[in-house]
């Protein structure tokens, strides 16, 4: 039996940090804005309600409004927590 829990099994360290994320979906109308719980070196938790949450394996494009032009990042929707959010890897 693995003893260990899901941080332990990440590629990359999770870093905790608040920040408003520009969410693009596939269709430009559904733009909505979510809430960073954390990072990593491979993407993005995105704190948000279930009806905003993209498929597994949409591909969405991400912006911080943390700062003017601000790369937008493509990414792939990888996990779903239901309540809770989303979470994204960079491609």
């Amino acid at each position: 039996m693995n003893d260990l829990n899901d941080s332990d099994k990440r590629r990359h360290p999770r870093l905790k940090h608040r920040a408003k994320i520009k969410v693009t979906p596939p269709h430009p109308s559904g733009l909505f804005f979510a809430n960073m719980r954390d990072f990593s070196e491979s993407g993005l938790f995105l704190l948000c309600s279930d009806e905003l949450i993209p498929d597994i394996n949409t591909t969405v494009e991400v912006q911080t409004t943390e700062f003017e032009d601000a790369p937008i990042r493509a990414t792939k929707v990888v996990r779903i927590e239901p309540g809770v959010g989303f979470g994204v890897e960079f491609i």
